[in-house]
């Protein structure tokens, strides 16, 4: 019998060639980094683009809801309550609100804005605004949201200060 014999390695070749076809080479790892980073890179923008903007319609929600109050007010006792300060809800919407309304958040508050004298005389005329409620943040971002949604009259009347017109001041 003329058998042909096919060598057999050796238990070591084996064990050293079954070792280097089981792992990754460091061009193959470097190459899933780089995709990985090039992804972070596309999505990280556009999750905190999507934050801001449900952001932004939370505190849009939030300011319908205190002008439907504040006007119910208006319309029950002939006046706008009186300003308080940022973070405060005024006590006279309380009983409107009902508890549906936090004036503080960890990067943001709600400011009440009255600008009128006792005698109904505007106080900052040069805003253009009587009655306003403004969202007071030092985040840009946040602000630049709100200005990218909001289709009515906003204005950044003072520093950290983004207030929805309420009720505008029109010279007489």
């Amino acid at each position: 019998m003329n058998e042909q014999s096919v060598p057999t390695p050796a238990p070591e070749a084996a064990a050293r060639r079954r070792s280097r076809e089981a792992g990754f080479s460091l061009l193959e790892l470097l190459i899933v980094c780089a995709v990985i980073g090039v992804i972070a890179n596309i999505m990280i923008p556009a999750l905190y683009s999507t934050l801001y903007r449900a952001k932004a319609a939370r505190i849009m929600e939030d300011y319908n809801l205190v002008r439907a109050m504040a006007s119910q007010h208006y319309v029950d006792h002939s006046y706008f309550p009186p300003e308080s300060g940022p973070g405060v809800e005024p006590p006279e919407l309380t009983p409107y609100l009902n508890g549906r309304l936090i004036w503080a958040h960890p990067d943001y508050q709600y400011d009440w804005e009255l600008w009128i004298d006792n005698s109904g005389n505007p106080t900052q005329p040069s805003t253009g605004v009587i009655v306003g409620f403004s969202i007071v943040t030092t985040d840009l971002a946040l602000s630049d949201a709100l200005h990218k949604i909001f289709k009515g009259t906003l204005l950044d009347t003072i520093p950290n200060h983004t207030t929805f017109v309420i009720e505008p001041y029109t010279p007489s």
